[in-house]
């Protein structure tokens, strides 16, 4: 029986995974780094009660993808088998999924989940992960089926609600549904000229495995998928967007993003093809198990995802199936379960490293070939975000429609989040670099510089070098030149190694204004990157 309950569980977690399932860093963690950031994740507990839905929702086999509507119904995906009771007969042809609706009640319980009519859960496939428009008479789902060398194939439906129930579905076209690969997992956003379906697919020009990708429709017509780009999408697997208009987040779940189980749940603040950089959701959302289908609740207080994490008293192999849980954020009045653990200051360090440091367009000090400069980072931080307008209003100058939408969202997102993250986790750094020389530690980090290739190899030298003292003036005055005796070498503790690289190394669509100087692209060239060379 043992051997049949292994080969069920390798099957659920094939479906699961197909029914489930950045910008490349200058400089990349290691192992040691990855391990040390893995533990901090680990130990930072956050202030989030969670637990499993009721087994009137959760059966024996695996359930996924709950989402609540403002309506309090409740919609979810489950895999079950033909046979609930002879194991021996577990193969995979007695499998199949089906989309089930339930109703949350005042009281907090579940009615008895069921299941949507026959012409959507087509017992000829696998029917799984929905999402509907905010009228909720548009379904858009998967299906797979077996493909001819047996591996499992999916492609997005989609069906109307009319007034004698739901349409026959209709498969979408040819340009979402590529032939010969999957497409699956749908999240719509409707807008009042046109629409965003993002969605997952294992189709070419891709950066890995799975990836998350975007198509915007109008009159009905898609246009061709658009990958979300490097900041998200990995040589991994992306999975089971979920994307929030209100406060502009993709929540997804990934394998190969840091993070401290298989696949971990992630976020990322922007739209379309632009995005900040990628943060771990953290414990309790993440284990070191499988965790995906981040949805959260209208009210941004509470929400589901789903994991094969074990639970009440489940022995801790136990994690063939999938299950939905509830989460609640617990307000700062409630009494909060403190970690059992504090995170040491290596750990501390290395959650906040690599850091990347933004500039403006030949900042600073612009037409100067020296080396040094009197300008501090936390100054010319500010010059930029008092810019933040000019940059966002530049970046689409031209264009218009979608494509200046797109454009300047993503410049408000890389300001409001690459650029304000990088200046907060400085600030931490250097907090964290000072409780560790308390403390008699030593602290090696190294800081490279990089320019935008709009000037040539040596003037970007020196702008690089001119950037990175930026941030050296910066700690020296910081917190009354708390950091001085150790940076002119009076007190042993602080080595800071400085490597200027010049530009990075691509070339521009076209030489214009907008995009050289104004462009994404362009800003997020123009940086410094802190990283660990040793703590010790």
């Amino acid at each position: 029986m043992k051997s049949h309950i292994a080969h069920c569980c390798m099957f659920i977690a094939l479906l699961v995974l197909l029914t489930t399932a950045g910008m490349a860093q200058n400089v990349r963690l290691t192992e040691g780094q990855r391990e040390q950031q893995r533990n901090f994740i680990r130990k930072d507990t956050l202030p989030v009660a969670v637990e499993a839905l009721p087994t009137n929702i959760n059966s024996h086999f695996s359930e996924y993808a709950g989402r609540l509507y403002p309506d309090s119904a409740f919609f979810f995906t489950s895999m079950r088998a033909d046979v609930k009771e002879d194991y021996d007969r577990f193969f995979e042809t007695s499998w199949y999924c089906n989309i089930y609706e339930s109703h949350l009640r005042p009281d907090g319980s579940y009615a008895r989940p069921t299941s949507l009519p026959a012409v959507i859960n087509s017992r000829k496939f696998f029917n799984s992960n929905f999402c509907f428009n905010p009228q909720r008479d548009l379904l858009v789902f998967s299906r797979c089926n077996r493909a001819g060398d047996g591996d499992l194939q999916c492609a997005l439906w989609e069906s109307r609600r009319e007034k004698k129930g739901w349409s026959k579905p209709e498969k979408l076209p040819s340009v979402i549904n590529m032939e010969g690969y999957s497409s699956l997992q749908p999240f719509l956003l409707i807008y009042d000229n046109h629409s965003v379906l993002y969605f997952v697919s294992n189709r070419p020009k891709g950066y890995g495995g799975l990836d998350i990708w975007y198509s915007i429709s109008k009159d009905g017509k898609y246009n061709p998928p658009v990958n979300l780009g490097s900041t998200i999408n990995t040589e991994g697997n992306e999975v089971t967007p979920f994307y929030d208009a209100e406060t502009s987040t993709l929540y997804f779940s990934s394998d190969e993003h840091l993070g401290i189980g298989d696949y971990d749940i992630f976020y990322s603040n922007g739209a379309l093809s632009q995005w900040g950089e990628v943060s771990n959701m953290g414990v309790p959302f993440n284990s070191a198990y499988n965790d995906f289908y981040f949805a959260p609740n209208q009210d941004e207080k509470s929400g589901f995802f789903t994991s094969n994490r074990p639970h009440d008293g489940a022995a801790p192999e136990d994690t063939c199936c999938n299950d939905i849980f509830h989460f609640r954020w617990i307000p700062k009045n409630d009494s909060v379960p403190q970690p059992v653990d504090t995170p040491t200051i290596h750990e501390k360090i290395a959650s906040v490293l690599p850091i990347s440091l933004y500039f403006q367009n030949d900042e600073p000090d612009p037409r100067s070939f020296s080396d040094t400069t009197t300008a501090d980072y936390d100054q010319l931080y500010r010059r930029y975000l008092a810019d933040h307008d000019l940059y966002v209003s530049e970046s689409g100058q031209g264009l218009s429609g979608d494509s200046l939408t797109a454009v300047q969202q993503g410049m408000y997102a890389f300001m409001r989040d690459s650029v304000a993250t990088g200046h907060d986790r400085m600030i931490l750094l250097k907090n964290y670099i000072r409780e560790a020389l308390r403390n008699g530690e030593t602290v090696e980090l190294t800081v490279s510089g990089f320019a935008s290739p709009l000037h040539n190899s040596d003037y970007n030298k020196h702008l690089s070098a001119r950037r990175i003292v930026s941030l050296l003036n910066y700690l020296y005055k910081a917190d009354n030149f708390a950091l001085a005796p150790y940076l002119d070498g009076d007190k042993p503790g602080l080595v800071i190694h400085t490597d200027p690289q010049g530009a990075v190394q691509h070339t521009f669509a076209s030489g214009e204004t907008r995009e050289t100087v104004y462009g994404l692209q362009a800003a997020k060239d123009r940086k410094i990157v802190i990283s660990a060379s040793k703590i010790h």
